[in-house]
């Protein structure tokens, strides 16, 4: 079964106002929306994922503070938050680390729900957005990058992480 994964669409990266929102980031929103849409149309699995950190993680000697657990910030942005609301084949990830997969039930998910493949979306495309990518392809899950629905503060890192998710991870580019 097909799934979607939308990685860190909170409201600290792309709401204008969040502590570590960049300059265009907004733009990943609407086709984000428009494949939430068609996913809950044909009843597939939607993951979400929240970078949620503690006051005190160690992130926040590379990084400004950001996504503090239950803080507005850390919420998902508001038409994500509303769009997914009563859907039950929601599964929300918290994660403190820039894979989906350390330390989180998303290995879990992956198996109960019988998916093999994988549609990805969100940001930041060289940082959490490919951590993530190169561990589904570690498990040799197919995925799909919806280019149009990544984004990244670099534009130099954004393309070369879209190119290291192509050329060595195997991943396809839509």
């Amino acid at each position: 079964m097909k799934a979607l994964l939308v990685i860190d669409i909170q409201r600290d990266f792309v709401d204008k106002e969040g502590s570590l929102y960049f300059d265009g980031a907004e733009k990943v929103i609407e086709p984000v929306l428009k494949l939430v849409e068609e996913f809950k149309e044909h009843k597939l699995p939607i993951i979400t994922t929240q970078d949620w950190h503690s006051l005190d993680d160690p992130e926040f000697n590379i990084w400004p503070k950001h996504c503090i657990e239950n803080t507005n910030g850390a919420r998902l942005t508001e038409r994500l938050e509303k769009a997914l609301e009563g859907y039950d084949l929601h599964f929300p990830v918290k994660k403190n680390r820039y894979s989906a997969f350390y330390n989180t039930n998303l290995e879990e998910i992956i198996k109960k729900n019988n998916i093999d493949e994988v549609f990805v979306c969100g940001v930041v495309t060289h940082i959490c957005v490919l951590f993530t990518v190169e561990e589904l392809r570690n498990r040799e899950i197919p995925v799909k990058i919806v280019t149009e629905g990544v984004a990244s503060y670099d534009e130099e890192l954004h393309k070369f992480a879209l190119r290291e998710m192509k050329e060595i991870l195997g991943a396809e580019l839509i």
